[in-house]
């Protein structure tokens, strides 16, 4: 059964990336050399091989930025057909570890809302705002339970 799944069903491309919110509610974004013509998006690549998609978000995050980090669920999920591929994006913050760019990033910079690059790509558009309604949910939730208790 195996070997007939592994021959028969196609495999699908699956990239992976970090929205990464700091204290401040800020983006980390950043400017990578191959994308010329949406040059800032999130910290992420491609999954390896049986990759877990949590494993490589956070292994993307290491090698471009030098940075670690930790991951939520997934917020959005898309398919995209330039090229063919299943998008995955996670909510997640940065933990350690001091900025060192792999030669692929130009840059890292975070980002607060009405700051963000024009350019961004619809995907790493989509996460973010998935991102912050996320965030702004838990917090109103959070505070909800506050005036409750009083």
């Amino acid at each position: 059964m195996q070997l007939g799944i592994t021959l028969v069903v196609p495999r699908q491309r699956i990239g992976v990336g970090l929205v990464a919110i700091n204290e401040e509610g800020d983006v980390l974004l950043l400017q990578h050399v191959f994308h010329p013509f949406t040059p800032w998006g999130l910290p992420g690549g491609w999954l390896k091989r049986n990759e877990h998609p949590k494993d490589g978000v956070l292994r993307e995050l290491q090698e471009e930025t030098g940075l670690y980090g930790v991951v939520d669920r997934p917020i959005l999920v898309n398919y995209d057909s330039h090229p063919p591929h299943i998008g995955i994006a996670y909510r997640g913050k940065i933990i350690s570890g001091e900025i060192s760019l792999s030669p692929e990033i130009m840059a890292a910079r975070w980002f607060a809302d009405d700051e963000l690059p024009s350019s961004l790509d619809p995907f790493v558009r989509q996460a973010i705002q998935a991102a912050k309604i996320e965030v702004d949910s838990l917090a109103m939730a959070f505070e909800e339970m506050v005036d409750l208790k009083s």
